[in-house]
């Protein structure tokens, strides 16, 4: 039991120390390195590069995707190169197995030392610097997360050699690749497994044979990882963990190689290996070698993939409404074009809005999409404004631009807010769709909102008083209705309800509206005073 507690404290310190790591370097990498990150993906040497150093600074392929994946949405970047830059991660995850290959116990020790004495006597000031001590104490219990395991290792080596099931284990290289897998799918991370794989190998538990199926496993569980996360992806995104899947395939089949040539011929491989020195070391080398031999075989077969993801994914109506007509990332070096066009996508999202009801009123457009796919599209389309908007912010802009710029983004939000708040009317308008008061309340809104749509197509120019009169408040008259309803015997308790609820997501969706009609008002004087 005091094996088994040892080893299950180092893995605990690993993982913490992973997550440690990971979670305080990224807060260090201030908005202008992640604007130089997004200009460094432009080409394909560059993005290689970059994506390798992000892999690095995030320990986590996953979490470079969905940065690169905001950066297209956001028009920061385009469909090209980018979308290679999480495979090349990869790359810089896969060096954390060589790092647990090099007994780096002592320095752990003297880091968390440091680390302990620092944090109680109150020696460091400022976010940043906390989070750099914090990324220091997650890399020390890595390490020496890493050398409780190798420590555990021995004990467990002389207790387990000579069991006939450990023995049946380490001769099936299918059992060796299930547990491989699953230790991946488990971390959600292959180098983690693989890192475990070299820890095992440095401690004797197992040979450069018996963990090479281990670690082809574990980066083969990397495809599935990746695979389960496109379908509900748009297109960018859909490329990203596609290419990773390929990524993952290719070095698995590197691996796999390898495993079935040591297993035929292991006198060949003991030749090959150092006769001293540390077998780990070159099982992190090979590792390290087959995300490498991943990544350039997915940037070779970057055009198949995308014809093989048409083909089976076509994109849906969500996807085509989530794309930003206006945005555009060269136009982020001329501010006063980047906040044109950011001005303009916030009119297009807003115009969409009388759309939101169209099916549940009586005379509406059937063939509009249904609220439920503009809800979704427009969560999107702002996120990408929004996105948009930060990165023009980056850059060195005068007073009124970041005034510009802030409004537009509260603009954004507010048409965001009205997108979720009408999905919400428009599944309570359903269910009393044949209540005439129910019919009354959706003509009314689906006036008030064709108003701010023009308001909005105009730029904000469009007589903005006369809408706000429009969109005055009916708090009261709201009420009156409510309290009308509440004596009517001749609706069910479900239809009192879903009209309950939409007077007060009415109230709800002309206030959002006043202040969408505000904010485009405002940016448009600012503009105009700038």
């Amino acid at each position: 039991m005091a094996t088994i507690a040892l080893l299950f404290s180092g893995l605990g310190l690993f993982f913490i120390g992973v997550r440690g790591l990971s979670a305080n370097l990224v807060p260090l990498v201030g908005r202008r390195t992640r604007a130089a990150f997004a200009r460094a993906l432009r080409g394909n040497v560059s993005a290689a590069i970059s994506g390798t150093l992000a892999g690095m600074i995030t320990q986590s392929s996953t979490a470079v995707s969905w940065i690169v994946v905001s950066f297209v949405r956001g028009g920061v970047l385009t469909d090209g190169p980018a979308l290679l830059a999480p495979s090349w991660a990869n790359v810089g995850t896969s060096l954390l197995p060589l790092i647990v290959a090099v007994d780096t116990s002592t320095a752990a020790g003297l880091v968390i030392g440091v680390v302990g004495f620092t944090t109680y006597f109150r020696l460091v000031r400022g976010d940043r610097m906390r989070n750099a001590l914090d990324a220091a104490l997650g890399a020390g219990l890595l390490l020496f997360g890493m050398h409780l395991v190798s420590v555990a290792v021995g004990p467990m080596r002389e207790a387990l050699l000579g069991h006939p099931w450990w023995e049946a284990a380490v001769e099936n290289p299918w059992l060796l690749a299930a547990i491989g897998a699953g230790f991946s799918m488990a971390a959600q991370s292959s180098s983690v497994a693989a890192a475990l794989a070299v820890a095992a190998v440095g401690g004797g538990l197992l040979d450069f044979g018996t963990a090479l199926p281990l670690i082809a496993g574990a980066n083969a569980a990397g495809m599935i990882n990746n695979a389960v996360l496109i379908p509900g992806e748009t297109r960018p995104g859909r490329v990203v963990f596609a290419l990773q899947v390929v990524q993952k395939g290719a070095g698995s089949l590197l691996l796999a190689g390898l495993a079935v040539f040591a297993a035929l011929r292991p006198e060949a491989v003991a030749g090959l290996l150092p006769a001293e020195g540390d077998i780990g070391a070159v099982l992190a080398l090979l590792f390290l070698a087959a995300q490498i031999g991943g990544a350039i075989a997915s940037a070779l077969l970057e055009a198949p993939t995308r014809r093989i993801l048409a083909r089976l994914l076509p994109m849906n109506a969500v996807e085509t409404l989530s794309q930003p007509a206006f945005l555009l990332r060269e136009a982020l070096s001329d501010t006063e074009a980047a906040l044109d066009l950011a001005t303009r996508e916030v009119a297009r999202l807003s115009g969409r809005l009388p759309q939101m009801i169209e099916h549940v009123r009586e005379e509406g457009d059937a063939s509009a999409p249904s609220a439920t796919v503009l809800r979704t599209a427009g969560a999107s389309l702002t996120e990408a404004i929004r996105a948009y908007l930060a990165s023009l912010l980056d850059a060195q802009l005068a007073r009124d631009q970041v005034a510009v710029a802030l409004l537009l983004d509260d603009a954004a939000n507010n048409a965001g807010a009205l997108h979720e708040a009408l999905g919400d009317y428009a599944q309570e308008a359903a269910v009393v769709r044949h209540v005439p008061t129910a019919q009354r309340l959706n003509e009314a809104l689906h006036l008030l909102l064709g108003a701010v749509a023009d308001h909005a197509e105009s730029l904000g120019a469009e007589e903005p008083e006369v809408v706000l009169a429009l969109l005055g408040h009916r708090d009261r008259l709201m009420e009156e209705l409510r309290q009308r309803l509440s004596s009517q015997s001749d609706l069910a308790a479900a239809e009192q309800n879903a009209l309950f609820r939409m007077t007060v997501l009415f109230e709800r969706i002309v206030w959002l509206a006043r202040r969408l009609v505000n904010g485009m008002t405002q940016v448009r004087r600012a503009r105009s005073v700038g």
